[in-house]
């Protein structure tokens, strides 16, 4: 089987997140053939929302996105309020978690917080309107014929289907099963508990006295360091300006698994109370907004996991991987979809220089991958370590957050 003519290469995503989406775009701005497969069976089946940021990569992803994206991408912002002109509003304030004494003010230039759930609603509507998105695609296998180096590879799925393309790309998340494929199931795939547990929770008080200490204490975020438990608050949705009684809030507290017996719950009431009870005579305004935080609210508990990059085998230049498929790691800095954003771009570039230069798909593809690789692995390790620092007061400071914010 020759191998396919790489001006008509067509390209399947595994994961319709914001890594696959953005790889979408940035392949659609570039003329080729793509299309989306996602496990989900809708675009609002995940319910969990959090915020992340865009910051040293969001003129890349702005340069992948097609206007209307651009146009609508302030839909997505956690306060699209927020005054830009204020130079707090490019930092976060990190404080004692015992005082609230301010420690330092991490600098984030450029930053944008936006809501995950939003974003990706906006960046879907273009490619699900188009019919690129297959919703309901669970991935069991990838053929490809590795003797030749040259034919599509074949993805079947759970439904019976299947999909022939000359490009893979595995954008399907922290626990990947494109990654699963590429090592035939070994245990050098698989994700591993950082022994750092997560809760976080949406909460809509309806009450403007319950929002305007997280604003007044930061226009961002507050996080608190140097205790057992550390966290931080922040607005999570501001959609009406002059009322902000109608804003959310979000909080996140981190602990060492080792330090607390497991919770009853992963969410619901039960999660929500045992937090309560497990975090006490924290700094305000943390405290405060997990107390106030009601049955109702969104509240999930689990263990953060990463995955070490190692180099993986990319099928004679077809298949490879992005995001967190490639390198999840921990909250800390706000890198990982920074450096989604920078996988994306480089895998769109590596496919114009096989179509464009007449490059080797092997070749290229190889150095995408090795360059996700020595990046992944040094920005997961990084996030363990400030992980580690974060709940020492002594060692805050030496932080990476501490020397050099969350720039690149």
């Amino acid at each position: 089987m020759g191998e396919t003519d790489p001006k008509s290469a067509k390209v399947a995503i595994v994961g319709a997140g914001l890594t696959g989406l953005l790889a979408a775009h940035g392949l659609r701005k570039a003329g080729f053939d793509v299309v989306l497969f996602d496990q989900e069976t809708s675009l609002d089946m995940r319910k969990r929302d959090w915020p992340l940021m865009l910051h040293w990569a969001l003129p890349t992803f702005n340069s992948l996105v097609p206007a209307s994206v651009l146009q609508n991408f302030p839909d997505a912002l956690c306060n699209r309020h927020l005054d830009l002109s204020n130079p707090d509003s490019f930092t976060m304030r990190c404080a004692n978690g015992e005082t609230g004494e301010t420690l330092f003010c991490s600098a984030v230039p450029g930053m944008r917080r936006v809501s995950r759930q939003r974003l990706r609603r906006v960046m879907a509507a273009d490619l699900d309107s188009a019919g690129l998105i297959q919703w309901g695609k669970t991935l069991e296998k990838l053929d490809a014929d590795d003797g030749d180096g040259g034919g599509p590879v074949s993805l079947s799925f759970s439904d019976g289907t299947t999909f022939s393309a000359d490009y893979v790309l595995g954008t399907d998340g922290a626990s990947s099963k494109v990654r699963e494929l590429l090592f035939h199931g070994a245990e050098a795939a698989r994700i591993q508990p950082s022994g750092f547990m997560c809760a976080t929770a949406i909460v809509k008080h309806d009450d403007a006295a319950k929002v305007q200490p997280v604003l007044s204490s930061h226009p961002v975020a507050t996080i608190i360091l140097g205790t057992e438990s550390v966290g931080g608050t922040s607005v999570m949705h501001a959609d009406k300006p002059d009322d902000i009684s109608t804003w959310s809030i979000t909080w996140i507290k981190i602990w060492r698994k080792s330090k607390l017996p497991d919770p009853p719950a992963k969410n619901g009431p039960e999660a929500l109370a045992w937090i309560q009870e497990t975090t006490k005579g924290l700094a305000d305004p943390f405290q405060s907004q997990i107390a106030w935080t009601a049955n109702g609210d969104d509240v999930y508990i689990d263990e953060m996991r990463t995955w070490v990059s190692v180099p993986w085998e990319t099928r004679n230049g077809r298949v490879t991987l992005a995001g967190d498929a490639a390198h999840p790691m921990l909250v800390y800095r706000g890198q990982g979809y920074q450096h989604a954003v920078t996988d994306a771009d480089n895998f769109v570039k590596a496919l114009v220089s096989v179509r464009d230069e007449g490059k080797s798909r092997e070749e290229v593809i190889g150095a995408y991958s090795s360059d996700v690789v020595e990046r992944g692995a040094q920005a997961v390790t990084q996030s363990l370590r400030e992980a580690d620092m974060s709940m020492d007061l002594e060692s805050t400071m030496k932080m990476i957050m501490a020397k050099k914010g969350h720039a690149k």
